[in-house]
């Protein structure tokens, strides 16, 4: 029998629910070496997995110690939200997490709202949910994206957004899951109840725990296991 105290599980996109092979913060990494930046694919991903892409590119090219303007970073951000978006219209090994539409489904037969919420902007966003065919299968209530927020993880705003959206308003009742610190940060920031961090190549299930979750999972299909324990 599921816990029928969770009314909303609230996921992250890429590297919890998409497999989109880092391509994210390899069009980070090439939009910054553009503009004479240059940072590894493994301190892209740590310094800011799971932010907003803007203010994740404002920070790497400020830790250079120059003096960087806003121009400037919309420059590099627009060239990256060009590449990005090419490389996810291509396609090329996007494919879903294990078990996504599967829990999913889950979900929504439990009466489990389902909601992503990103660290993309809404176009790129939009056009991951179409290429995965989410919404045509009727399996996300809703999703919100970093730029429709006063301010992205780890704050709480795109949980709370959520919230208001679909008429949740005890945050105990509601599940975040991803794959990141800042992942686990926005669900101990909005209160929930739940935090699952996914495994990575980033995080192991113990570093996940030692960074505030309160569960960690290797797949996507443990998450029913963590309802139904009583």
């Amino acid at each position: 029998m599921i816990k029928e105290n969770i009314k909303m599980a609230v996921f992250d996109m890429a590297g919890t629910t998409i497999d989109e092979q880092k391509t994210v913060y390899r069009s980070v990494g090439e939009a910054l070496a553009e503009f004479g930046f240059e940072y590894s694919l493994e301190t892209i991903v740590h310094k800011i997995g799971g932010m907003n892409k803007r203010e994740g590119i404002a920070l790497l090219m400020r830790e250079s110690g120059e003096a960087i303007t806003e121009e400037a970073v919309e420059v590099v951000f627009r060239l990256f939200k060009k590449n990005v978006e090419a490389a996810y219209e291509s396609a090329c090994g996007l494919k879903e997490m294990k078990g996504a539409t599967a829990l999913f489904s889950y979900l929504k037969s439990n009466h489990i709202k389902v909601v992503l919420d990103t660290g993309y902007h809404r176009s790129t966003a939009d056009l991951l949910i179409d290429k995965m065919g989410w919404e045509d299968q009727d399996l996300i209530d809703f999703s919100v994206t970093s730029d429709e927020v006063e301010e992205g993880r780890p704050q709480p705003h795109m949980i709370r957004l959520a919230m208001e959206a679909l008429g949740v308003e005890n945050p105990q009742t509601i599940m975040k899951v991803g794959d990141t610190q800042s992942d686990i940060d926005e669900g101990r920031n909005a209160g929930c109840g739940i935090i699952v961090g996914i495994s990575s190549d980033q995080y192991s299930r113990e570093q996940l725990l030692s960074m505030g979750a309160t569960h960690a999972i290797d797949q996507l299909s443990e998450i029913i296991q963590i309802l139904e324990a009583q």
